[in-house]
């Protein structure tokens, strides 16, 4: 999309937002939804477990393959941190290429993919259930196609447990149903609502159409100015 049409639709969302945020809407609370903000496909919510990921990683080309994080790492080397954390760090493409550039990496995952067996000394990868665990300490907490994957009463959860790790926060959110695995579908409007309630100086920064469909919105949330 154009420059004007993308900023058009950041100016969009983020007034939406707002008004989600001043009518007290809550992504874990359907009683203050409006009309069709949330897509939970709870059918498939109760396989989600750390062994469904764990096949997932052993066995599924693309888990092996993808990392959506590794091209937004100029954008969060800007925060200059020294320590970080990935939320669902998957192959652990992104932890070993940042791990390059700050002291210390924690690779959050529920399931370890055999991709990451091997990693360098300030690189330390910590098996977690982030809606129950809590977060190692660091700088910046970050996330790429992670945040979908939790139930809309579990997403509050992993954002309090982001708040309580780090200050600063940069997410990478995929808005669509991938018919899989994505467990909390909504638009970057009603996520940056979300993020307001812990993070009032979140932002959204970038909306993509990933593939070039306009039916698979990528949006990135993030507090580094």
């Amino acid at each position: 999309m154009s420059v004007a049409m993308h900023n058009a639709l950041l100016e969009s969302e983020t007034r939406q937002a707002t008004l989600l945020f001043e009518l007290g809407w809550q992504v874990d609370d359907p009683s203050t939804y409006i009309l069709d903000d949330v897509d939970t496909p709870r059918e498939r919510s109760t396989k989600m477990r750390a062994e469904y990921y764990q096949e997932l990683h052993d066995g599924n080309d693309a888990y092996q393959a993808n990392n959506w994080l590794v091209a937004e790492k100029a954008s969060i080397l800007k925060a200059k941190p020294r320590t970080l954390v990935e939320v669902g760090c998957g192959n652990g493409a992104f932890p070993l290429s940042a791990a390059e550039d700050v002291e210390k990496v924690f690779a959050v995952d529920w399931a370890l993919s055999p991709k990451f067996g091997d990693r360098p000394d300030n690189v330390e990868f910590v098996q977690a259930d982030v809606t129950q665990d809590s977060l190692p300490k660091a700088d910046i907490v970050c996330s790429a196609d992670v945040l979908e994957h939790f139930t809309p009463w579990n997403v509050t959860k992993v954002l309090e447990n982001c708040a309580a790790a780090a200050p600063l926060q940069y997410h990478v959110i995929a808005c669509y149903d991938d018919g899989h695995s994505h467990l909390t579908v909504m638009r970057p409007s009603a996520w940056l609502a979300s993020f307001w309630r812990y993070f009032p100086d979140a932002r959204l920064t970038r909306v993509d159409c990933r593939r070039e469909k306009h039916t698979q919105l990528v949006c990135v949330i993030t507090n580094i100015r």
